[in-house]
């Protein structure tokens, strides 16, 4: 009886025991990597998207974490350097043990560190629209998703709503980069299957101030409208400012990139009437953005522009893919799970479905159409 007590005691001290270690496995935090551009020229992007993920996360662990196992930021400042994310990206995987990546805030930066996210095998998710980040040629790209739509969908759902109203005669101004030079060949192949003439085009690089020669150019080719590529808000603004000035009256269009209140500052009211595609608008919020924005400015973070809503989703995209997961979470099984992801809603326009085949998360329902006037953005319906 002696003998059969001791051995039921041990028993229990085993049970204990083990139960102790499944306790402490089950609160091992979820690690997640932030490789964002906190300094440098997309601070104002990367900035808002490491903001909104910190304010989710904290309000993820103070309802209990993703079944009860909380969440632990490591972030890192890439510094609008594509060296400096393939740096970030080692650093965040080998010293931080994450297993997952949002970032980087650019697209230079994100396929720099996508090398090495495929080497150790953990997804990244990207908060940047930049056509080659997804493409399937790349050898990364099963560990690579993003987190809104990407460029040439961006551009073909301006130029649809752009040339709606029957314009066909069209005037494009585009920035001297990657950006401006593939989304503008984009807009002449749109144009040409829509039967509408490309009547004249004009560029300057991303540091230009004065684009009177720019816009008197397309002023002279007399278009029905007038479409905007770029994505550095002063070069956008001086843009439309020169085109008030030698009296350019045809309606301007902007893309995603200047969906910012810097842009809406910097144009002054040269602004008022540009018509622009958005992923959030904060100044006319649908329910989603309403309640995400009281969250933000609770915090004491007031939204930005774009940036909190597709750091937002990444960490979604995440979080989702988790709760799916039984057994280990590794990166392979959130990549894998990742891309069983359809259907789900967040706070933005339009609702999260990646596949195999399809890494770009979010489609053109994603974009809402707004005009500026007197200092804000204002839906159009």
């Amino acid at each position: 009886m002696k003998r059969r007590s001791v051995i039921l005691a041990l028993g229990a001290i085993a049970l204990a025991g083990g139960l102790h270690v499944q306790t402490a496995m089950a609160a091992e935090p979820l690690r997640i990597g932030l490789l964002l551009s906190l300094t440098g020229p997309a601070a104002p992007f990367g900035i808002p998207e490491r903001d909104a993920v910190e304010v989710l996360v904290k309000k993820m662990n103070d309802e209990g974490g993703i079944d009860g196992r909380k969440i632990e930021l490591s972030v890192y400042d890439d510094a609008t350097n594509p060296t400096e994310s393939a740096r970030g990206a080692t650093h965040l995987i080998q010293q931080n043990k994450v297993v997952a990546i949002i970032g980087s805030t650019t697209g230079s930066g994100t396929l720099a560190g996508a090398p090495v996210a495929m080497r150790y095998e953990v997804p990244m998710v990207a908060p940047n629209g930049t056509l080659a980040v997804t493409l399937k040629e790349n050898k990364f790209y099963p560990w690579v998703f993003r987190s809104l739509s990407g460029d040439l969908t961006n551009t073909a759902v301006m130029f649809e709503r752009a040339v709606a109203g029957g314009a066909k005669k069209v005037g494009l101004f585009y920035q001297e980069d990657a950006y401006g030079k593939n989304t503008a060949d984009y807009i002449a192949e749109l144009a040409k299957k829509a039967n509408v003439e490309l009547v004249e085009t004009a560029t300057a690089p991303l540091k230009a101030l004065d684009l009177t020669s720019q816009a008197t150019k397309i002023r002279n080719a007399k278009p029905d409208v007038v479409l905007i590529q770029a994505s550095a808000p002063t070069l956008g603004a001086a843009f439309v400012r020169a085109a008030r000035q030698v009296g350019l009256e045809a309606p301007m269009w902007a893309p995603v990139g200047l969906g910012q209140k810097s842009f809406i500052d910097a144009s002054g009211e040269a602004g008022n009437g540009v018509r622009i595609v958005l992923v959030a608008n904060w100044d006319d919020p649908g329910a989603g953005l309403q309640e995400f924005g009281k969250l933000l400015n609770a915090a004491g973070k007031p939204p930005q522009g774009f940036g909190e809503v597709i750091g937002s989703n990444a960490l979604f995209a995440i979080t989702e893919a988790v709760k799916t997961i039984k057994g280990d979470v590794t990166g392979r099984g959130i990549r894998d799970a990742i891309e069983k992801l359809c259907g789900i809603k967040t706070y933005s326009e339009g609702k999260m479905c990646f596949s195999a085949d399809v890494h770009d998360g979010w489609t053109g329902e994603l974009l809402v159409s707004a005009e500026i006037r007197d200092g804000k953005f204002k839906n159009l319906k």
